[in-house]
Protein backbone atom coordinates (compact mmCIF):
# COMPACT_ATOMS: atom_id res chain seq x y z
CA UNK A 1 0.00 0.00 0.00
CA UNK A 2 1.26 3.06 -1.17
CA UNK A 3 1.80 6.29 1.80
CA UNK A 4 -0.99 8.13 -0.08
CA UNK A 5 -3.62 4.87 0.37
CA UNK A 6 -2.47 4.47 3.66
CA UNK A 7 -2.97 7.93 4.54
CA UNK A 8 -6.63 7.55 3.20
CA UNK A 9 -7.32 4.65 4.49
CA UNK A 10 -6.57 5.87 8.34
CA UNK A 11 -8.57 8.78 7.33
CA UNK A 12 -11.32 6.61 6.47
CA UNK A 13 -11.14 4.16 9.79
CA UNK A 14 -11.13 7.46 12.00
CA UNK A 15 -14.20 9.08 9.61
CA UNK A 16 -16.47 5.64 10.17
CA UNK A 17 -15.67 5.41 14.05
CA UNK A 18 -18.69 7.48 15.56
CA UNK A 19 -21.71 5.18 13.88
CA UNK A 20 -23.81 3.85 15.94
CA UNK A 21 -24.92 6.97 18.29
CA UNK A 22 -28.77 7.58 18.91
CA UNK A 23 -30.04 8.77 15.82
CA UNK A 24 -32.64 11.49 14.85
CA UNK A 25 -34.48 10.82 11.26
CA UNK A 26 -35.72 13.95 11.62
CA UNK A 27 -34.10 16.50 9.71
CA UNK A 28 -33.86 19.64 11.78
CA UNK A 29 -36.15 22.54 11.11
CA UNK A 30 -33.15 24.60 10.82
CA UNK A 31 -32.00 23.28 7.18
CA UNK A 32 -34.90 25.07 5.21
CA UNK A 33 -36.01 23.44 1.74
CA UNK A 34 -33.71 25.73 -0.04
CA UNK A 35 -30.49 25.38 2.17
CA UNK A 36 -31.16 21.39 1.61
CA UNK A 37 -31.23 22.12 -2.07
CA UNK A 38 -28.20 23.97 -1.91
CA UNK A 39 -26.25 21.43 0.24
CA UNK A 40 -27.13 18.80 -2.15
CA UNK A 41 -25.72 20.93 -5.33
CA UNK A 42 -22.53 21.17 -3.71
CA UNK A 43 -22.12 17.31 -2.73
CA UNK A 44 -23.97 16.21 -5.84
CA UNK A 45 -21.03 18.09 -7.82
CA UNK A 46 -18.65 15.80 -4.95
CA UNK A 47 -19.53 12.84 -5.70
CA UNK A 48 -19.54 13.65 -9.09
CA UNK A 49 -15.64 14.43 -9.11
CA UNK A 50 -15.46 11.01 -8.13
CA UNK A 51 -17.44 9.59 -11.22
CA UNK A 52 -20.29 8.84 -8.52
CA UNK A 53 -23.99 8.85 -9.74
CA UNK A 54 -25.33 11.16 -6.83
CA UNK A 55 -28.90 9.62 -7.93
CA UNK A 56 -27.19 5.98 -6.51
CA UNK A 57 -24.75 6.51 -4.21
CA UNK A 58 -22.74 3.38 -3.07
CA UNK A 59 -22.50 1.94 0.40
CA UNK A 60 -20.21 3.84 2.50
CA UNK A 61 -17.91 1.34 2.95
CA UNK A 62 -17.49 1.48 -1.31
CA UNK A 63 -17.12 5.14 -0.95
CA UNK A 64 -14.28 5.33 0.97
CA UNK A 65 -12.40 2.48 -1.24
CA UNK A 66 -13.03 4.38 -4.27
CA UNK A 67 -11.46 7.29 -2.82
CA UNK A 68 -8.69 5.09 -1.36
CA UNK A 69 -8.58 3.92 -5.10
CA UNK A 70 -8.33 6.64 -6.69
CA UNK A 71 -5.90 8.88 -4.60
CA UNK A 72 -3.69 5.57 -4.88
CA UNK A 73 -3.41 6.56 -8.18
CA UNK A 74 -1.65 10.09 -7.55
CA UNK A 75 1.21 7.91 -5.77
CA UNK A 76 3.01 10.52 -2.83
CA UNK A 77 0.47 13.29 -4.15
CA UNK A 78 -2.70 11.85 -3.78
CA UNK A 79 -3.65 12.77 0.07
CA UNK A 80 -2.41 16.45 -1.04
CA UNK A 81 -4.96 16.16 -3.87
CA UNK A 82 -8.00 15.03 -1.65
CA UNK A 83 -7.10 17.72 0.79
CA UNK A 84 -6.17 20.69 -1.00
CA UNK A 85 -5.87 20.22 -4.98
CA UNK A 86 -1.70 20.88 -4.50
CA UNK A 87 0.70 18.80 -6.66
CA UNK A 88 0.62 18.17 -10.52
CA UNK A 89 -1.94 16.21 -11.33
CA UNK A 90 -2.97 15.25 -15.59
CA UNK A 91 -6.82 15.21 -14.60
CA UNK A 92 -7.84 13.88 -18.31
CA UNK A 93 -5.99 10.85 -17.74
CA UNK A 94 -7.98 9.96 -14.98
CA UNK A 95 -12.20 10.22 -14.46
CA UNK A 96 -12.21 12.35 -11.05
CA UNK A 97 -11.72 16.10 -11.30
CA UNK A 98 -10.47 18.88 -9.42
CA UNK A 99 -13.94 18.37 -7.16
CA UNK A 100 -11.92 15.97 -5.47
CA UNK A 101 -10.43 18.49 -3.27
CA UNK A 102 -12.71 18.69 -0.13
CA UNK A 103 -10.98 21.50 1.23
CA UNK A 104 -11.31 24.16 -1.93
CA UNK A 105 -14.69 22.35 -2.98
CA UNK A 106 -17.22 21.34 -0.84
CA UNK A 107 -16.37 23.75 1.96
CA UNK A 108 -15.99 26.62 -0.49
CA UNK A 109 -19.40 25.33 -2.23
CA UNK A 110 -20.96 25.14 0.98
CA UNK A 111 -19.72 28.04 3.59
CA UNK A 112 -21.62 27.54 6.28
CA UNK A 113 -23.70 25.36 5.55
CA UNK A 114 -20.57 22.99 5.90
CA UNK A 115 -21.17 22.72 9.54
CA UNK A 116 -24.94 23.08 10.07
CA UNK A 117 -28.06 20.99 9.90
CA UNK A 118 -28.08 20.73 6.22
CA UNK A 119 -25.43 18.28 6.42
CA UNK A 120 -25.80 15.61 9.55
CA UNK A 121 -27.00 11.98 8.98
CA UNK A 122 -30.93 12.78 9.04
CA UNK A 123 -30.64 15.83 5.78
CA UNK A 124 -28.19 12.95 3.87
CA UNK A 125 -30.99 10.36 4.56
CA UNK A 126 -33.09 12.82 3.45
CA UNK A 127 -31.00 13.90 0.18
CA UNK A 128 -30.11 10.53 -1.02
CA UNK A 129 -32.61 8.14 0.47
CA UNK A 130 -29.73 6.09 2.48
CA UNK A 131 -30.59 4.29 5.39
CA UNK A 132 -29.88 5.55 8.23
CA UNK A 133 -26.70 3.91 9.42
CA UNK A 134 -25.18 4.81 5.79
CA UNK A 135 -26.02 8.24 5.78
CA UNK A 136 -24.78 9.42 9.19
CA UNK A 137 -21.24 7.54 8.16
CA UNK A 138 -21.40 9.91 4.73
CA UNK A 139 -22.12 13.05 6.93
CA UNK A 140 -19.74 12.08 9.64
CA UNK A 141 -17.12 11.49 7.02
CA UNK A 142 -17.08 15.17 5.97
CA UNK A 143 -16.31 17.18 9.29
CA UNK A 144 -13.78 14.42 10.63
CA UNK A 145 -11.84 14.12 7.04
CA UNK A 146 -11.99 18.03 7.17
CA UNK A 147 -10.05 18.46 10.20
CA UNK A 148 -7.59 15.63 9.42
CA UNK A 149 -6.46 17.94 6.13
CA UNK A 150 -6.45 20.68 8.37
CA UNK A 151 -3.88 18.49 10.40
CA UNK A 152 -2.53 16.83 7.48
CA UNK A 153 1.06 17.24 8.42
CA UNK A 154 0.60 16.04 12.34
CA UNK A 155 -1.22 12.87 10.27
CA UNK A 156 1.72 12.28 8.04
CA UNK A 157 4.56 12.44 10.90
CA UNK A 158 2.97 10.04 12.44
CA UNK A 159 1.46 7.71 9.61
CA UNK A 160 3.65 4.79 10.33
CA UNK A 161 2.07 4.20 14.19
CA UNK A 162 -1.36 4.80 13.01
CA UNK A 163 -0.91 2.41 10.33
CA UNK A 164 0.52 0.00 12.53
CA UNK A 165 -2.48 -0.03 14.79
CA UNK A 166 -4.96 -0.40 11.57
CA UNK A 167 -2.66 -3.58 11.01
CA UNK A 168 -1.67 -5.06 13.75
CA UNK A 169 -3.61 -3.85 16.72
CA UNK A 170 -6.93 -3.27 15.45
CA UNK A 171 -8.63 -5.75 17.64
CA UNK A 172 -7.45 -3.14 20.66
CA UNK A 173 -9.27 -0.68 18.11
CA UNK A 174 -12.37 -3.16 18.04
CA UNK A 175 -12.95 -3.29 21.47
CA UNK A 176 -13.30 0.16 21.96
CA UNK A 177 -16.10 0.65 19.39
CA UNK A 178 -17.74 -2.42 20.22
CA UNK A 179 -18.37 -1.82 23.82
CA UNK A 180 -19.35 1.47 22.97
CA UNK A 181 -22.22 0.10 20.34
CA UNK A 182 -23.17 -2.08 23.65
CA UNK A 183 -23.19 0.34 25.63
CA UNK A 184 -25.33 2.75 23.89
CA UNK A 185 -27.99 -0.22 22.70
CA UNK A 186 -28.36 -0.95 26.37
CA UNK A 187 -28.56 3.05 27.71
CA UNK A 188 -32.16 3.10 29.51
CA UNK A 189 -32.33 6.62 31.15
CA UNK A 190 -32.09 8.63 27.46
CA UNK A 191 -28.18 9.47 27.99
CA UNK A 192 -26.73 8.75 24.79
CA UNK A 193 -23.82 11.24 25.58
CA UNK A 194 -23.07 8.72 28.66
CA UNK A 195 -21.05 5.95 26.54
CA UNK A 196 -19.07 7.98 24.20
CA UNK A 197 -16.21 10.04 27.08
CA UNK A 198 -15.14 6.41 28.12
CA UNK A 199 -14.76 5.65 24.35
CA UNK A 200 -12.82 8.56 23.63
CA UNK A 201 -10.95 7.75 26.62
CA UNK A 202 -10.37 4.05 25.39
CA UNK A 203 -8.84 5.05 21.66
CA UNK A 204 -6.63 7.17 23.14
CA UNK A 205 -4.85 4.56 25.72
CA UNK A 206 -4.85 2.37 22.28
CA UNK A 207 -2.98 5.15 20.52
CA UNK A 208 -0.99 6.59 23.02
CA UNK A 209 0.04 2.90 23.89
CA UNK A 210 1.76 2.69 20.62
CA UNK A 211 2.60 6.01 18.85
CA UNK A 212 3.21 8.06 22.58
CA UNK A 213 1.29 10.56 24.32
CA UNK A 214 2.31 12.95 21.47
CA UNK A 215 -0.55 11.57 19.72
CA UNK A 216 -3.43 12.17 22.79
CA UNK A 217 -5.09 15.44 21.72
CA UNK A 218 -4.92 14.77 18.29
CA UNK A 219 -6.94 11.46 18.92
CA UNK A 220 -9.29 13.00 21.41
CA UNK A 221 -9.96 16.00 18.64
CA UNK A 222 -10.48 13.64 15.80
CA UNK A 223 -12.94 11.34 17.15
CA UNK A 224 -14.69 14.52 19.47
CA UNK A 225 -15.30 16.25 15.93
CA UNK A 226 -17.24 13.12 14.76
CA UNK A 227 -18.96 12.33 17.96
CA UNK A 228 -20.10 16.57 18.55
CA UNK A 229 -20.90 16.54 14.79
CA UNK A 230 -23.84 13.33 15.09
CA UNK A 231 -25.10 14.90 18.38
CA UNK A 232 -25.04 18.10 17.02
CA UNK A 233 -23.12 19.36 20.22
CA UNK A 234 -25.44 17.60 22.76
CA UNK A 235 -22.43 15.54 24.24
CA UNK A 236 -19.85 18.42 23.68
CA UNK A 237 -20.23 18.98 27.73
CA UNK A 238 -19.97 15.43 28.65
CA UNK A 239 -16.70 14.69 26.63
CA UNK A 240 -13.07 14.65 27.89
CA UNK A 241 -11.37 17.96 27.65
CA UNK A 242 -8.75 17.16 24.79
CA UNK A 243 -5.35 18.34 25.17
Amino acid sequence: MTRAATLLAVFAAFAAVTTGADKNSNLDANCSPAYLAQTKSCLDSYFSGFGLNPANLPPYKDYVNIIVDLTTHFGANGADIYCSGLGPVDWSSFLVTVAMALEVTVKNCLGPLFNSPCMTGAAFQDMYGMDLTNAYEYATDFPVRAYMCDNKQFMEDNLACFDSIITSHMDERRKCTDTVETAIKNVSDGDYCKPWGPFVQCMDDVYVKYCGQQVKGYICNVLEVGINFDSMNACKDTLPKCG
